[in-house]
């Protein structure tokens, strides 16, 4: 009996000529997604890649300098593009791609491709992820909004009861009819990225990724799961399907664009971001007078050359066997590395108050609780930013002791020198790291599916 209603519900969706063209623009958008996410990711990879090794080969190419000036010539590190961004690039155009390191800046990443965009973007981009968060509930609640209101709406609700069709095989065979169709969109979205990154990378380049984008297409059919039982349940509770796609599409305006605008409205009022000028003056304050009680810079450098001819056994700085200049520098550097650390700290404090606000409004949207998982997952979200910004500014450091402690015994580096300066290499956290950061929106998704069972259990109770 179950496989007649699946059967029943497929032909009465065939012969729909709404349906079929609804299907037919769909796979349009589709390959359009996969052209838009696989250009993106290859041209952007290829890029920044040729970009890193272009302004390493110039650092380290530099020729003959004092070494403190050379330090001076930086070089930049480059944020790589996502292995993931394929299928969602996230808040990679908004975050930027480019830290630059040189002594004494703590560099901030810049470059930020939307600057550079029209107008247009501000509608999104379509990729993966974008239909997914975007398309796919609207597609979803277009096909179910009358899966169960036609009945009564055709008179067939009693003729099919009274055909010894239980209440429970009635909503399973309508509901699986739905997934098979929503099943072969999936399909399409799991395997089309699947075999660009196959193409492109390889074999052995596709093998590491293959957990995490196992977790995703997961995560992607729980999705497409929860948002069909909630489209049938509203159908079967209102009995109407004109009623009904008021509501599922009420859902989806609410869910997809008003709760996002307005809780980062209510987030940025909320806790309001650090003006420049305002981290500018508090920067420079405490690397005047110092952190606690350190004292002013002229007092610093005295304790340090007490401390350093303390060491040495000299009584002059000029019996040092070794150059001072570098030696305050390098204090410098650490000392004014403590107050950027604890100003970024600041910073961060507050944008993670304001991110924890935004993913709360996922309580009343699952739109955005599948965005912060696919966020995460794909390495295109804010704390896998922040951890490429922390690893950039260790190297940045580590430069610069490399620098400085050769500098206390030469005045002029040559390229040999420059090339013992190590390129920087960023690889994105791994998958548990992903899943931990992800634990909220996950629990989320199973709340939303929870509350989509459980709606559709009592629509039954009340129609049927």
């Amino acid at each position: 009996m179950l496989r007649l209603l699946i059967g029943k519900e497929l032909r009465e969706l065939r012969r729909t000529t709404n349906a079929t063209w609804l299907l037919v623009g769909l796979a349009l958008l589709v390959g359009l997604a996969l052209y838009n996410g696989y250009a993106y990711y290859t041209t952007r990879s290829a890029f920044l890649r040729q970009s890193q090794q272009t302004t390493y080969a110039q650092f380290i190419a530099q020729g003959d300098k004092n070494p403190h000036l050379g330090a001076h010539f930086g070089f930049y590190a480059y944020k790589p593009t996502a292995d993931l961004a394929l299928l969602d690039n996230g808040v990679e155009d908004y975050t930027g791609n480019s830290f630059y390191l040189e002594p004494h800046k703590r560099g901030e990443v810049k470059f930020r491709e939307v600057s550079d965009a029209t107008a247009l973007r501000s509608f999104g981009f379509l990729n993966v992820g974008y239909f997914a968060q975007l398309l796919l509930p609207l597609f979803i609640f277009l096909l179910t909004h009358n899966l169960f209101s036609k009945e009564w709406e055709n008179g067939t609700i009693k003729l099919m009861l009274s055909a010894r069709v239980s209440t429970v095989q009635l909503l399973a065979g309508k509901l699986l009819a739905a997934g098979v169709v929503v099943g072969a969109v999936l399909l399409l979205l799991a395997l089309g990225p699947l075999g660009l990154l196959a193409w492109h990378l390889g074999p052995g380049g596709l093998a590491p990724l293959l957990p995490t984008y196992a977790c995703y297409v997961a995560g992607l059919v729980l999705y497409a799961a929860l948002l069909t039982v909630l489209g049938g349940a509203v159908s079967l509770l209102t009995r109407n399907s004109a009623l009904s796609l008021v509501v599922l599409a009420g859902c989806w305006l609410l869910g997809v664009f008003l709760v996002p605008r307005l809780t980062g409205e209510l987030a940025r009022r909320t806790h309001p971001a650090t003006t420049a000028v305002e981290f500018d003056d508090y920067t420079f304050h405490d690397m005047q007078y110092g952190v606690g009680h350190e004292g002013t810079k002229d007092e610093r450098r005295a304790a340090l050359a007490d401390s350093v001819m303390a060491y040495y056994g000299v009584k002059r700085l000029e019996d040092l066997p070794v150059y001072f200049i570098p030696i305050t520098i390098e204090a410098a550097e650490e000392s004014d590395g403590r107050v950027m650390d604890r100003a970024y700290a600041a910073i961060e404090r507050n944008e993670a108050r304001q991110n924890r606000l935004v993913q709360l409004s996922a309580l009343l949207s699952p739109f955005l609780a599948f965005r912060e998982l696919s966020l995460h997952l794909t390495a295109t979200d804010l704390d896998t930013h922040r951890d490429f910004a922390a690893q950039a500014e260790a190297h940045r450091r580590r430069v610069g002791r490399i620098v400085d402690a050769f500098y206390q015994k030469n005045t002029v580096a040559g390229n040999t020198f420059w090339r013992t300066v190590p390129q920087f290499a960023y690889a994105a956290p791994g998958l548990g790291w992903r899943l931990r950061h992800a634990t909220g929106p996950v629990l989320l998704l199973l709340g939303w599916s929870a509350a989509a069972v459980s709606l559709l259990v009592l629509a039954k109770k009340i129609s049927l």
